[in-house]
This record gives structure tokens, C-alpha cells and sequence, in this order.
């Protein structure tokens, strides 16, 4: 079996997957969509993983062009069809192939395309058309100025992070740091998303481009994670000098929230340290 091509399906499936929930407006769609990204994700990990118990390298590449599908989509039926497609084209990829895995991802699979099918989606795509404005939301230039920055360079690190935990979480085998990586990941995808809605809102989305192979093939797992501690030290004060300054109370309050989950982060990613270190 190839499990590149796999984990590079199920990686894409999922990339489209959240990224149309933020793009959708009606909200159990987006409710359903989401959904459905998770479960993508998690067939993503189960892919990477049973590679990794196999003994087998993969990295995470994914196709720039199969995710640009989703900017030339003009309307919300379209960007339906597109994942249709994406769905039909993983069944293809299963075809022939019998075990435990594949026959669930199978299942789950066939079992999407009849909720997406069951969806009514319509009108036209707004997530890319740079208006710059926050629905119902009265901000100062330079507060939305700050805040459009701050989305779009958020939005792809937490992708980042998405993808970095979520390989270094089936290339370990001490479990506190397995855990802390899975929690990690989770809260990264949460992020992706809370970000992603304003930016979509604000037609200021911005796709994912995939992760040089130096920042998560063969790192060095320690110095690794002691950056990575500062960087999330750091990622808590942007949050909390954008929130005194953005000069409106719920977004204010929105990322105060955050800040005070990037320090966990940190947290987490102490103990998987710590674990990593007590193992040596």
C-alpha cells in the first residue's frame, strides 16, 4: 500500500474540510463540515500511524494545487462539489486494499458523501474577497489593520503546529509526551478554526502551504521543544497587546482567552520535555 499517497489524501481531505467550514455561512452546515474535518484528521493520524508502526517514512506534503480548489470556488454549491469529489476520489484510492484501517475510512468515508448530499448550500463565496470588515463590528483602521495581520499570520502557524505536533505525536513512543503532542495538535486545530472564521468573515482568508521537511523530519527534539516554549510565551503577549488595543470588548475578550491557553501550551510542551529528557 502506498501510505505517502494515503496520508497525503486524508491530510488534503482534511484541509478542505475545515477550511469550508469557515467558508460556509448557513451554520449547521459549518457545524457539520467541522465535523467532518476531525474525523478527516484523525483518519489522517491513523494513516500516519500505522505507517510509522510499519516502519515506513512519510512526510506531509500535500498537493497546493488540490487546496487552491477552494479560492477558485465562486460559490458555496461548488465548493460542495469539490468535496464530493475529494471524498469520491479517497473511496478510489481504497479500492483493493482489506484491513482494519482502510475498511473504516472506507465506511466512514461512503457514509459522508450522504450528509454532505443531505446539505443545502448556496450563494457565493465571500472568505477571499478582502473586504476587511468585521460583520456588525466597528473597529479603527489601525486596530483592523492589526487584527487582519494578526489572522493571517496565525492562521498558517497553527496550521503549522498542527502538522508538526501531529507528526511528532506518532514518531514517539514515551507517553506523556504522545499525550502532550495529541493535546497540542487538538487545540492547534481549534485555534486554525476560531482564527480562520474572522478571517473568513473579514474576506481575509489564507490558505496553508506545506511545511519544509527540516522543521519536522529529524529535529532535535529537545532544542525542539525549548523554542517552541518561548515561541508560545511569545504567541501569549501578541495576544494580550492586540487585546488592549483592538478596542472592542468581545474580541478583546476572545484573545485574552487564547493568551491564557498558550501559556498551557507551553506547559505541555514542558512535560513532554521533561518526559523526553527522564528517558535519556
Amino acid at each position: 500500500m502506498d501510505y505517502q499517497k494515503l496520508i497525503r489524501y486524508q491530510h488534503e481531505s482534511f484541509i478542505k474540510f475545515i477550511y469550508a467550514s469557515v467558508i460556509v455561512k448557513e451554520e449547521l452546515a459549518r457545524h457539520k463540515l467541522y465535523d467532518l474535518a476531525m474525523f478527516k484528521y484523525r483518519h489522517m493520524v491513523w494513516a500516519m500511524t500505522d505507517a510509522a508502526r510499519e516502519g515506513i517514512k512519510f512526510n506531509m506534503d500535500f498537493d497546493e494545487k488540490e487546496i487552491a480548489k477552494l479560492k477558485v470556488a465562486e460559490t458555496e454549491e461548488d465548493l460542495l462539489e469539490l468535496l464530493l469529489d475529494d471524498l469520491d476520489q479517497n473511496i478510489a484510492l481504497y479500492e483493493g486494499i482489506d484491513n482494519p484501517t482502510i475498511n473504516r475510512l472506507r465506511s466512514d468515508d461512503t457514509y459522508f458523501i450522504r450528509e454532505l448530499r443531505a446539505l443545502d448550500l448556496e450563494g457565493e463565496i465571500t472568505a477571499f474577497n478582502d473586504n476587511k470588515t468585521l460583520p456588525g463590528v466597528e473597529l479603527e483602521e489601525s486596530s483592523k489593520a492589526a487584527l487582519v495581520f494578526f489572522l493571517m499570520e496565525e492562521t498558517f502557524k497553527e496550521y503549522e503546529l498542527i502538522t508538526i505536533y501531529s507528526y511528532l505525536k506518532v514518531h514517539t513512543d514515551i507517553t506523556i509526551a504522545e499525550s502532550a503532542f495529541t493535546d497540542l495538535a487538538y487545540d492547534s486545530i481549534y485555534h486554525l478554526k476560531r482564527f480562520a472564521e474572522l478571517a473568513s468573515k473579514m474576506g481575509v482568508l489564507t490558505l496553508p502551504r506545506p511545511i519544509p521537511h527540516e522543521k519536522y523530519e529529524n529535529i532535535g527534539i529537545v532544542e525542539f521543544l525549548k523554542e517552541n516554549i518561548e515561541e508560545e510565551m511569545d504567541a501569549e503577549k501578541q495576544c494580550l497587546i492586540l487585546a488592549e488595543k483592538i478596542g472592542n470588548d468581545d474580541l478583546s475578550e476572545f484573545l485574552l482567552f487564547i493568551s491564557r491557553q498558550e501559556v498551557y501550551h507551553g506547559e505541555l510542551l514542558q512535560r513532554a520535555l521533561d518526559a523526553i529528557n527522564a528517558s535519556k
